[in-house]
């Protein structure tokens, strides 16, 4: 009686469970650069629902900034990678049972190169000074945390959002120029930071 009875309450916990992996695309991306021209990002997820309402997820995106004005020109590109679990908190339901909610745990790291190679300080009484700042490697660790949603459409196809705060573990100290932009973390100066994140993602059943 015990097992049919514990086998009953796993059979409800388990209803509407498929494994499955979803890709995703981040399309806050697009809507950054809308704003801010100068600044590129492309963001891609893979998630696998390992056990139930247990993820990992592996999220990988590329970063170009090409900055330029009349007193300076800042360009950088590089790549960034995340990785670690999610979990469901929603209880799942008959009628949507792929809908979720979940909390996140995430470890970052980013590389880029990056240059100035044009700097234009301005000074009436000497006159004008021009250098540059060579290209360099830098290199940020960081962990984030956060909450977030993702809602099916229909026919697999999701859409999401996540909110995530940000601590700097670990970034090159020896570098001659901060950079403007980390990609995965966030504006540089300080070692705090919060994201908001859209996803569209397609969903792909295990069986």
């Amino acid at each position: 009686m015990v097992m049919s009875l514990s086998q009953g309450l796993r059979a409800n916990n388990d209803a509407g469970y498929s494994p499955s992996v979803r890709v995703g695309l981040d399309v806050s991306g697009f809507a950054r650069q809308l704003v801010e021209p100068e600044t590129m990002f492309r963001e891609i997820s893979l998630d696998v629902e390992w056990k139930y309402n247990h993820f990992v997820a592996v999220e990988a995106g590329l970063l170009d900034i090409d900055v330029q004005k009349q007193t300076h020109r800042y360009m950088a590109g590089g790549y960034y990678l995340r990785l670690g679990p999610d979990f469901n908190v929603l209880g799942r339901k008959p009628e949507a049972p792929n809908d979720l909610v979940l909390l996140s745990l995430r470890y970052g790291f980013s590389k880029l190169d990056h240059e100035a190679p044009f700097i234009l300080i301005p000074d009436p009484y000497w006159g004008d000074f021009q250098t540059a700042v060579d290209s360099e490697s830098y290199s940020a660790h960081w962990i984030e945390a956060g909450i977030s949603l993702k809602t099916e459409l229909g026919y697999n196809v999701f859409i999401g959002w996540s909110l995530r705060g940000k601590l700097l573990l670990y970034n090159t100290r020896e570098a001659e120029m901060e950079p403007y932009f980390i990609g995965g973390f966030g504006k540089t100066g300080r070692n705090t930071g919060l994201m908001l994140h859209y996803h569209i993602y397609y969903r792909i059943p295990f069986r």
